[in-house]
């Protein structure tokens, strides 16, 4: 009589299962998608908005799948990543959201991590923030912060927002340049422009995107990029980095994909494939460097060192100056 050891029979039929289960996945994704992909997004207009429809659109013919894009404003894009997760994980809803999701997280436990509760799938495009002056104000990053050195507290900054990226990165260079510029906030990119040219503030850290065609018209001087390298639509423009203000991190605006945590990986795979081949289309590189913006790696892992990496300057800047997307 043959004698079975349980132990040994359990361990057996755990890696029959497992197998069986990673075939299935396979299988699964082999056959997405079979039916429309849904993408929701916060924005109504303006460069995430474009952005995300400069890939749902190719996205769609490569997968030979219609995409579906929903807005669902509000709560600075949070009802957009809550229906997400709230969503079957099976890549048929996905989120496209921007980088203020990193500073909301950090700000307040109660918004979604994008680390924790999303499944990042590439990041589509990106703008530096840029700081602008009107032109002729000051010439270049060293003369402002000169400026500031010899003035603290009576130059201000305007924002597009308390919580904003842009706020923050003001509060990062006031930090690290020991410097004291008084945070403007205002509700929007088009009322920051107008501050600048009106002469109410002296400078504004604001999305290039948004400044570029006053940069373009000579009305606005850019006197430096908030990425670690130059921008290809501003190369003469230096980097925080290079104007003097060091440990920044490389920040900016950014648009991206996520699903749900728990995706099956190998969905996640096809997604992010097909985003690498429309992100390199020279077509679709030159629309984004005429917006101002630029086509980043599209990896899912780079994706995920941005998401940590951000979570964790935002996060000892809040700690650091107690701030938080309320005051």
């Amino acid at each position: 009589m043959r004698i079975f050891n349980s132990a040994s029979l359990s361990r057996k039929l755990c890696l029959t299962a497992m197998l069986f289960l990673g075939l299935t996945g396979a299988a699964l994704a082999q056959g997405y998608p079979d039916k429309p992909i849904k993408i929701i997004m916060p924005w109504s207009d303006g460069f995430p908005a474009n952005s995300t429809r400069l890939y749902s659109n190719s996205l769609g013919e490569r997968l030979k799948q219609p995409i579906v894009v929903e807005v669902r404003a509000g709560a600075g894009g949070e009802v957009a990543a809550r229906q997400v997760l709230a969503a079957p994980k099976d890549g048929y809803t996905l989120l496209a959201t921007g980088s203020s999701i990193t500073i909301r997280g950090v700000v307040d436990d109660k918004n979604v991590d994008p680390e924790k509760e999303l499944q990042p799938i590439a990041q589509l495009v990106t703008t530096p923030y840029v700081i602008v002056a009107k032109a002729g104000k000051y010439g270049s990053f060293q003369k402002f912060l000169a400026s500031a050195q010899a003035a603290p507290g009576k130059i201000n900054f305007a924002s597009a927002g308390v919580g904003t990226g842009m706020h923050f990165l003001g509060e990062l260079i006031n930090s690290n340049a020991k410097i004291n510029i008084v945070h403007i906030p205002y509700a929007s990119g088009a009322r920051q422009l107008q501050a600048i040219l009106a002469g109410d503030v002296e400078i504004a850290i604001i999305s290039l995107v948004t400044a570029w065609p006053h940069i373009k018209s000579g009305m606005m001087e850019a006197l430096a990029v908030s990425s670690t390298s130059r921008s290809k639509a501003l190369p003469t423009v230096p980097t925080l980095g290079e104007a003097g203000v060091k440990d920044i991190p490389s920040m900016g605006a950014w648009i991206a994909l996520f699903g749900p945590k728990g995706m099956d990986p190998n969905i996640v795979k096809i997604l992010s494939a097909k985003i690498g081949e429309i992100a390199n289309d020279p077509a679709n590189i030159e629309t984004a460097i005429s917006w101002g913006g630029e086509i980043p790696d599209t990896r899912v892992a780079y994706l995920e060192q941005v998401v940590s990496a951000e979570k964790k300057s935002w996060g000892r800047l809040v700690k650091e100056n107690n701030l938080s997307t309320g005051k």
